[in-house]
């Protein structure tokens, strides 16, 4: 049976492939990353998959004739600890190539920056940090989907997860000095909830901003059109932007074009999506409208005193800076701006109402709101 040292770093063959999982059925902590395209569909594509057990360092090509279901299994076993680094586009690539997150997750990222290091620092940035090594990023432009891969993309795919246990294993003694362990372990959790990742064509009216302050007609419209666009986003693979522009969806819902020759004056929509959407689009804004008048749709519009929640969202935002400050971590990670805004808009998920962030600040800012 080849040894960790004499399998090959790209597995290209099932018999490799096998040896490798043997291999890490024997540890309960592994580090990992992908590498992923997406420039013109709506799911990533899988173009990498390296992982590092041990002293085994591989870079798994899913591209090839192999039978992942082995590996995926390990990977997705609660009881083996994966060490990702800013892990949730790599979660999201694996709930599409699979439909399963890793659920026993540790993030480097999450653990660096809850020991004063920059929100979105970067892996290189982290080990040029803690181990003083410099990592060549020459490839981050490298189409992942293209054959064959060369010895330089092959090296920079491994070298991302090479460092990842022992860079892990200095964060984790700091962290556990300072009492935080448990808040990397926490806030790295909630990366492994599917419903991240999992489209939802009827909550896809969420990622656009504005439409819960419109008035309510005008939300069922926009939430109408929203979802069409996702379920076709999904259907096609293809980015919800290029199916339809959020600044479209938001003109049809406001102007509630009445016929195909309405909907091609308006000014957002292109012509070509007008003359080959135009019917369905001006049905969907139909069905909206007699839903609302029907009452199946409950919908309240958002309202907010503009000079107010800035007023309170300037005096709760000092107040997170400076509990930030003692705790010696960036402001954003312990409430951000958005954070803020949701508690004061008084939305029930918001983070800092839960967890270790409620005794680090969510109290004391909800003891400030008035």
């Amino acid at each position: 049976m080849p040894t960790p040292n004499t399998l090959p770093l790209l597995i290209e063959r099932q018999p490799d492939l096998d040896h490798a999982c043997a291999e890490i059925a024997l540890h309960r902590q592994i580090a990992l990353d992908t590498e992923f395209v997406r420039t013109n569909t709506y799911a990533p594509l899988l173009g990498l998959l390296q992982i590092r057990a041990g002293d085994l360092t591989v870079c798994v090509d899913p591209l090839v004739d192999l039978d992942l279901h082995q590996l995926w299994d390990l990977l997705f076993d609660p009881q083996r600890t994966s060490i990702l680094h800013s892990a949730k586009q790599d979660m999201e690539v694996m709930w599409f190539e699979e439909g399963a997150v890793i659920r026993n997750l540790i993030d480097t990222q999450i653990c660096a920056g809850l020991l004063g290091y920059p929100a979105q620092i970067g892996y290189a940035g982290l080990a040029a940090d803690l181990l003083g090594i410099e990592i060549n990023k020459d490839q981050t432009r490298t189409d992942w989907s293209r054959r064959p891969l060369t010895e330089a993309q092959l090296k920079y795919a491994a070298e991302d997860v090479v460092h990842l246990p022992k860079m892990f294993g200095m964060l984790e003694e700091r962290l556990r000095e300072l009492g935080r362990y448990e808040w990397a372990i926490e806030d790295s959790a909630e990366l492994c909830q599917t419903g991240l990742y999992k489209p939802e064509p009827t909550d896809a009216w969420q990622r656009v901003k504005s439409i819960p302050f419109m008035p309510p007609a005008q939300q069922a419209r926009a939430r109408a059109l929203t979802t069409w666009r996702e379920t076709r986003a999904v259907a096609s693979n293809k980015p919800r932007q290029w199916i339809m522009g959020d600044k479209a969806i938001l003109q049809l819902a406001v102007e509630n074009p009445a016929n195909e020759a309405a909907l091609g004056k308006l000014g957002e929509v292109p012509d070509s999506l007008a003359r080959n959407q135009g019917r369905k689009l001006i049905g969907i804004v139909e069905a909206a409208n007699d839903a609302y008048a029907q009452g199946d749709m409950d919908l309240e519009q958002l309202t907010f005193d503009i000079d107010k929640e800035k007023m309170l969202s300037k005096k709760l935002g000092k107040l997170v800076r400076a509990q930030a400050e003692k705790l010696g971590i960036a402001a954003e990670i312990l409430a951000s701006k958005r954070d803020i805004s949701a508690l004061i808009r008084d939305a029930a998920n918001t983070r800092i109402l839960r967890g270790w962030r409620y005794d680090a600040i969510g109290k004391e800012l909800q003891e400030n709101l008035y």
